[in-house]
């Protein structure tokens, strides 16, 4: 064993905290989308909610055969922060995209596909990170810590992404879904 890392450095450690920021913000823009999302198809292909597997599912197929290569691919030539960076920029672009859609059913597929391959390319890096960043002996909380946010992500997204649909509509949500985006690019 030997000596413990105290908790407050672990909080203290930008490295973590910027991580923890990504995983809050990419669950939050997950939830604020997904509180329109099955509404837009509705409205804008006549997609009842009883076939909204016949989107998701190919969406999520075609994703993971695009991410996979791409993760693959970054982890042969050690380019695991490009690959990264990348998928923060395609979220961003993605997010500004959704905004300009204008209920065009082909765009907001096409958002759906650039999602879930920055979301599947982010999703199974940023755990990867933590675990090489934290201090060996604090592992287990800069985990906990991270779950935290991912699970703070989660509810503010269904918040916000409510309140932005009912008072500024679909866009409304987009924007500030690449805003927090953007803010993520920076950090």
């Amino acid at each position: 064993p030997g000596p413990r890392v105290p908790l407050s450095e672990v909080l203290r450690d930008t490295a973590l905290l910027r991580l923890n920021f990504g995983i809050f913000t990419l669950h939050m823009v997950q939830m604020a989308m997904f509180v329109l999302l099955p509404a837009l198809l509705v409205t804008s292909g006549g997609i009842p909610l009883a076939k909204h597997w016949q989107v998701y599912l190919p969406a999520v197929l075609l994703s993971f055969a695009l991410m996979v290569p791409a993760i693959v691919l970054a982890e042969r030539r050690d380019q695991i922060k490009p690959m990264f960076v990348a998928a923060i920029i395609l979220l961003l672009i993605t997010e500004i995209g959704l905004s300009l859609a204008n209920d065009d059913l082909y765009v907001l597929i096409g958002g759906l596909i650039n999602f879930f391959v920055a979301f599947n390319i982010l999703e199974a890096s940023l755990p990867s990170l933590i675990s090489r960043v934290a201090p060996p002996r604090a592992k287990g909380a800069a985990l906990g810590i991270y779950n935290t946010c991912q699970s703070l992500g989660l509810f503010a997204g269904g918040a916000l992404g409510g309140f932005l649909a009912k008072h500024q509509g679909a866009a409304g949500v987009f924007l500030a879904s690449a805003g927090i985006v953007s803010l993520w690019l920076v950090l």
